[in-house]
């Protein structure tokens, strides 16, 4: 059935009006919401937001401010802190520290490892007994390699006792040294008896020098009386020569000196006759510049020239001349006798005699005397 015109024009003015009512109150209700959220949002005051009223509605929050100060001084929505302000990001300040610490422990731990290990080079640079310290006249040391050609002493130093004034050594539960004093004329008068019964076996008298600035040679005073006396007192004799020699001629010459003073004295020595050079303290010498080479060659002459005239040669002198002003190798077929004060000798190679103490007083001399040990009893040879 067909409407009519009027019908269908009615109609369609109701459905316009209609739809635009529609559009208008959708449009009104998203302006009153914007408008409500707008107002909502907006700080009423100082720290305080419209949703504060409504805690009842909103589920609990943690605070997570740095402090009650700046939650007063930054309010919701106005704060201008940053995320390394916030306390979380410093959560492991004190780990870090002590990370740090830590740190720092392991490096004064690696440093004083390192210190410990420089200490112990220090205290022993012998590198497992290759090397021997030597002790220079100004103080000054150094580490020198050991000669593996030249023979070593094999001394127990557990056998040494000192027994005021005197050292002795005991090897297998037996005194196995015996003890010697070194006279010279400033000695004076001695009474031989007297020393022999404080506990002196042998006496090593100084039968000669040579000046060290002039080189002149001369026999010391009292040789004779001190061989023939101690000889008496039934101590065993050597004798020894202080050389100033600056060539292997004046070597000779001094070596045939002591043996015409021997024969004069008709007393055959048991012990060594001694070689002596030394080094000039606080003063120039005449042998001062004299080489390594030089200095043993002259010592050679010497003791070659009294071995020849059936006597025993020996060698004199402390670690520092032994080792570093002599050629140790050319001089194996000799005694040494050390010069060396303290409780324990440092000498690495053979060594017959041991001159421990220079400043000793015994019965018998007036003044100091120099004591020393042979580990060989020459007496018995």
């Amino acid at each position: 059935m067909k409407l009519t015109d009027d019908f269908e024009n009615e109609n369609n003015i109701k459905s316009g009006v209609s739809l635009g009512g529609m559009i208008a109150g959708i449009m009104a209700f998203m302006i009153i919401l914007v408008a409500v959220v707008l107002i909502a949002n907006k700080p009423k005051g100082p720290g305080r937001s419209p949703l504060a009223d409504n805690q009842d509605q909103r589920p609990e929050v943690v605070s997570v401010s740095v402090n009650d100060e700046a939650d007063s001084e930054y309010p919701i929505g106005e704060s201008t802190l940053v995320s390394d302000d916030l306390d979380f990001w410093n959560m492991y300040k004190v780990d870090v520290e002590l990370d740090k610490s830590l740190d720092h422990t392991a490096e004064r731990y690696a440093e004083n490892l390192k210190e410990m290990e420089e200490e112990e080079k220090e205290e022993d640079l012998s590198q497992n007994g290759t090397k021997t310290e030597v002790i220079y006249p100004d103080g000054t040391s150094q580490w020198v390699m050991i000669n593996a050609y030249i023979a070593k002493n094999n001394y127990d130093y557990t056998g040494l006792v000192y027994e005021e004034p005197y050292m002795r050594y005991y090897a297998d539960g037996k005194k196995a040294s015996r003890q010697g004093v070194k006279i010279d004329d400033n000695c004076g008068t001695v009474n031989f008896v007297q020393v022999e019964e404080d506990g002196i076996d042998y006496c090593i008298i100084r039968i000669g020098k040579r000046g060290y600035a002039t080189g002149a040679i001369s026999l010391d005073e009292n040789y004779l009386t001190y061989m023939k006396e101690a000889k008496e007192a039934g101590l065993g004799i050597g004798v020894s020569f202080y050389s100033q020699a600056v060539n292997e001629a004046e070597a000779i010459e001094e070596a045939n000196l002591v043996v015409q003073a021997l024969q004069q004295a008709e007393i055959k020595p048991e012990y060594p006759v001694i070689f002596d050079m030394e080094l000039v303290n606080n003063d120039s010498s005449r042998t001062e510049k004299l080489t390594k080479n030089q200095l043993t060659a002259i010592t050679k002459a010497f003791c070659n020239t009294i071995s020849q005239n059936g006597y025993t040669p020996a060698v004199y002198g402390n670690k520092y001349w032994l080792l570093r002003k002599l050629d140790l190798t050319q001089l194996s077929g000799y005694n040494i006798w050390l010069s060396k004060e303290g409780d324990v000798p440092d000498y690495p190679y053979e060594f017959a005699m041991w001159e421990y103490k220079q400043d000793a007083k015994i019965d018998g001399i007036a003044g100091n005397v120099s004591l020393s040990i042979s580990f060989i009893d020459y007496e018995m040879r």
